[in-house]
């Protein structure tokens, strides 16, 4: 009758300690989804004064000068915001992707606006690219390049790929395409749009 007494003792201690685990890596979670969040705001604050500064100088210089492709803020380079009204989101891109600053806002994964290929890749952290599920055929997506030229995109395929499927993230003929990865990071929703001229 101890004994058993006993083990249930510890299974009640090792449940415990595994719910304890689980709530701080939760709150972990949570946590760093937010300052995610803060941080890509800072960063689209400082972005509106450096494009307005890069507008103006654009206005200013003659076509073979008007060639800017990224602004610099901080040292880091970016390429543009993207605007999405379904999930109430507008991010800051980094014109160059890893680890590192997808903590921070989404990062152009490869090709570009310029030549209807853009990959812009980011965190599933829900100030981030979270949501991307629940967006649907006829959504827009508008990305706001860095001389503040508009781009309209119509979302036109929703797909789930396997995590190490970068042939497939890279296959097609889509103007614009945005992923992020499930929870647990095996598989990426991949989100193909195309352009809509306004």
């Amino acid at each position: 009758m101890k004994n058993r007494k006993a083990r249930g003792m510890i299974y009640l201690f090792v449940g415990c300690l595994l719910l304890l685990c689980a709530g701080g890596w939760s709150v972990s979670n949570f946590l760093e989804d937010q300052n995610a969040g803060k941080e890509a705001s800072a960063i689209l604050e400082q972005l509106d004064i450096a494009q307005k500064e890069m507008i103006q100088q654009e206005e200013t210089s003659t076509e073979e000068e008007s060639s800017a492709q990224m602004v610099v803020v901080d040292g880091e380079a970016f390429c543009g915001r993207v605007m999405i009204d379904a999930l109430g989101i507008e991010l800051p891109v980094y014109d160059v992707w890893d680890y590192s600053r997808l903590k921070k806002a989404p990062c152009r994964y490869m090709g570009s606006v310029a030549t209807n290929d853009i990959i812009i890749a980011a965190h599933n952290y829900k100030t981030h690219f979270g949501l991307l599920h629940q967006l649907e055929k006829g959504d827009e997506i508008r990305f706001i390049d860095i001389i503040g030229k508009s781009h309209l995109y119509e979302v036109c395929e929703i797909v789930v790929l396997d995590g190490t499927a970068v042939t497939d993230m890279q296959a097609g003929n889509w103007d614009f395409t945005l992923f992020t990865c499930t929870k647990g990071g095996k598989q990426r929703v991949t989100i193909r749009c195309e352009r809509i001229l306004e």
